[in-house]
């Protein structure tokens, strides 16, 4: 859509916020603009947008990627949660600050009045998902009568974080899953993820209100001991430090104590909870914007983040479980506190391990929609801002900057870059290529479509938003996210997390700071050819059998 039908092709949304809708004789530049070019910058309800005409350039920034505004005189500089860096050169220092609060005041527009009143919103459509929470439930049953679907949380009236559907034990009523819920932070009971093969099974849930007094609920150990048959150990890994989880009794949290448990060993394997990891987010992204420092400097940077250090304790996590699901055949049961962040990260990347089908592109998306979406991480709450808010909120004194920030972290890019590594470390057994995940990186904290939007699935059934999902839109795409490497096999795939095995995920973190159109094109042209090579091998194969039937047709 050329900016020259703006004029009457787009409403303007919240036009009390913007106090300067075009601007002339605009200078755009910066660290990660390769050409400075003149033009009109054009602001709207949704886009924030440049064109010069004269040097061919047009820019389409979401309103919502901008992380924060920066103005000195007569410059704005704006840092958005895509990490690119793009400055601007106003006529006048006025204009600077006008279409700065302007900005300013769109990016700290609520997300629910955003997604419902913009250009490409369609109020007769509702939130759709290929990947419904029945179907799910179904699969993962799949004919087992040991499981069943429960209707406990209908209208969300148990865990407003839940879904509507979840799969528990058989031999478990909905009253023991109410007691249970009432037992366990913010109600979410245990529940299945995962069916194992080997006849381990994986399930999730949030940390139990133990107290300091020790308290029991034995509705609760009935759900988790019906998981073991007679004999049988399992694992219950808890994703905080023996000291945190510990600590948790003094606040009313805890864990599950060994006496009521008896069957289950607790693991305790401490991830970091999800603002320390925006914190060591922007560190990275600071150290890969400095193109200028030294090596020394810079490797010091990159071990000072402690980014890398994230990604492989969070790999480790992840074998463990996987290793006592597959080697031992024992069930695991993980949690931490709330058990939205670092526990779906483990329960995903287990499952990614062990099960082929999430490796394809449709079990993938299935695999986000049924232990992120469907299982409550607060994506609106967690990607309200972003690496550079966080670290402007660090030095800031400033309580609306401080409030805004509060709540984000960064545990889904956490997740997908451990995909990535594994993705690196396995190249041949995904069917999606790497450019899936950035583009779910990106998509996860400002897009056009609504599957990330709200912290749960009652916000998106309660409050449709009107837009299309985001796995129809790669429907669409398929060719652009297709890995042409890809060869099936059910082997299970174990990642190293030797350090030296840990890589920076450069198509991510670098992607502005350094010019990678060659290395795009390098990669393309492999791709082609490995494309072509199995189209040829697909029709030799066709005339050989043709040649074989054509030779017994004239015997």
């Amino acid at each position: 859509m050329g900016m020259l039908g703006l004029g009457n092709g787009l409403k303007m949304e919240f036009a009390d916020k913007i106090r300067i809708p075009k601007l002339n004789g605009v200078t755009m530049r910066g660290p990660h603009i390769s050409n400075t070019s003149t033009g009109t910058l054009v602001i709207t309800g949704h886009h924030l947008i440049f064109s010069s005409r004269s040097e061919d350039v047009e820019l389409w920034i979401l309103n919502r990627n901008i992380d924060i505004v920066e103005r000195k005189l007569n410059t704005i500089t704006l840092k958005c949660k895509d990490f690119r860096i793009i400055v601007f050169d106003m006529p006048y220092i006025e204009q600077a600050t006008s279409v700065a609060a302007s900005i300013e005041s769109l990016i700290m527009t609520d997300e629910t009045d955003y997604l419902h009143h913009n250009m490409f919103s369609n109020k007769n459509n509702e939130y759709r998902s290929p990947f419904d929470v029945k179907s799910q439930c179904e699969q993962l049953v799949a004919g087992d009568s040991m499981w069943r679907i429960s209707q406990v949380n209908k209208s969300y009236r148990v865990c407003s974080t839940y879904p509507e559907l979840t799969v528990v034990p058989s031999n478990v009523d909905d009253t023991m899953l109410i007691a249970s819920a009432k037992f366990r932070q913010n109600g979410r009971f245990p529940v299945l993820c995962y069916r194992h093969e080997k006849g381990s099974v994986l399930m999730r849930s949030s940390q139990p209100l133990v107290g300091s007094s020790s308290k029991r609920c034995k509705q609760d150990e009935r759900v988790i001991n019906s998981v073991l048959g007679p004999g049988k150990r399992g694992y219950i890994i808890d994703t905080r430090s023996v000291a945190n989880a510990t600590n948790a009794k003094a606040r009313g949290g805890g864990f599950e104590m060994e006496a009521h448990y008896p069957q289950w060993r607790r693991v305790n394997s401490a991830l970091e909870r999800h603002n320390v990891l925006l914190d060591s987010l922007s560190k990275i992204v600071e150290a890969c914007n400095d193109t200028t420092c030294t090596i020394e400097r810079w490797l010091n940077k990159l071990n000072g983040s402690e980014w890398l250090s994230h990604v492989k304790d969070t790999l480790n996590a992840a074998c463990l479980v996987a290793q006592c699901l597959n080697k031992e055949r024992a069930s695991v049961l993980v949690h931490g506190s709330e058990s939205t962040d670092a526990t779906l990260v483990l329960i995903s990347l287990t499952q990614l391990i062990l099960n082929p089908e999430c490796r394809t592109i449709v079990g993938f998306e299935s695999l986000i929609e049924r232990e992120w979406l469907q299982a409550g991480h607060p994506f609106e709450t967690r990607h309200k801002s972003g690496c550079y808010n966080a670290a402007r909120s660090k030095v800031s004194s400033s309580s609306s900057s401080k409030i805004f920030h509060h709540g984000s972290g960064a545990t889904f890019l956490l997740f997908l870059d451990c995909t990535w590594q594994i993705h690196n470390q396995f190249p041949c057994c995904f069917q999606f290529s790497t450019n899936f995940l950035s583009s779910l990186v990106d998509h996860s904290y400002c897009s056009d479509f609504s599957t990330f939007y709200g912290n749960c699935e009652a916000d998106r059934k309660n409050n449709p938003c009107g837009k299309p999902n985001l796995w129809s839109h790669f429907d669409q795409k398929i060719d652009e996210i297709i890995n042409p490497l890809y060869l099936h096999t059910n082997n299970v795939i174990w990642p190293s997390v030797a350090p030296f095995s840990i890589e920076l995920w450069r198509d991510m973190y670098l992607r502005w700071s350094i010019d990678q159109t060659h290395q795009k094109k390098y990669k393309k042209s492999i791709d082609d050819l490995i494309k072509r090579n199995k189209e040829l091998k697909i029709l030799a194969t066709k005339l050989r059998n043709e040649t074989q039937e054509s030779g017994n047709k004239s015997t």
